[in-house]
């Protein structure tokens, strides 16, 4: 017999699993800068958001690990940054002409109404929404691989 948790338990798993690896592909970027000085700043972050143990936190090992993730951590910063920058414009495409982006209602996806072409646009985050996590997940093994491979360790908790 199989226990199944409640679906607000899985929905709230969910939810925090995907801050965490939000908040883990935005900040990757700055803590393998900081590495650099050989400090352990971005094992340490994926310790706290990615449940990562690793194993050597040694000078070089942690040196080596942040010159090795600087093009994966730019590629997320950009794919992530930009993934959930379209889920909030297009959800909130009202809301563009208090930031200046608004543009006319003439030349817009599903324009030239207002309720097209938030409609529109609406569906195109609400898709991009669907996506983020697919998109986190596959990123962060990225980066949990590679620090596993460089810094050894395994997969906490």
């Amino acid at each position: 017999m199989t226990i199944t948790a409640p679906r607000a338990t899985l929905r709230a798993q969910l939810g925090r699993t995907l801050w965490r690896r939000s908040a883990y592909t935005l900040a990757a970027l700055p803590a393998a800068l900081a590495s650099l000085a050989g400090a352990p700043v971005q094992a340490s972050l994926a310790q706290r958001l990615l449940d990562v143990e690793p194993k050597r936190r040694g000078r070089f090992p942690t040196i080596l690990h942040a010159l090795l993730s600087i093009p994966l951590n730019v590629l997320s910063l950009l794919l992530v940054g930009y993934g959930w920058s379209i889920v909030v414009l297009n959800l909130l495409y009202p809301g563009r002409w208090l930031i200046g982006i608004g543009g006319t209602l003439d030349d817009a996806w599903g324009g030239p109404t207002l309720a097209g072409a938030w409609a529109v646009h609406a569906l195109g985050g609400l898709v991009m929404l669907a996506l983020m996590p697919v998109i986190l997940k596959a990123l962060t093994a990225l980066h949990a691989r590679l620090l596993l491979r460089v810094l050894g360790g395994t997969m906490g908790r």
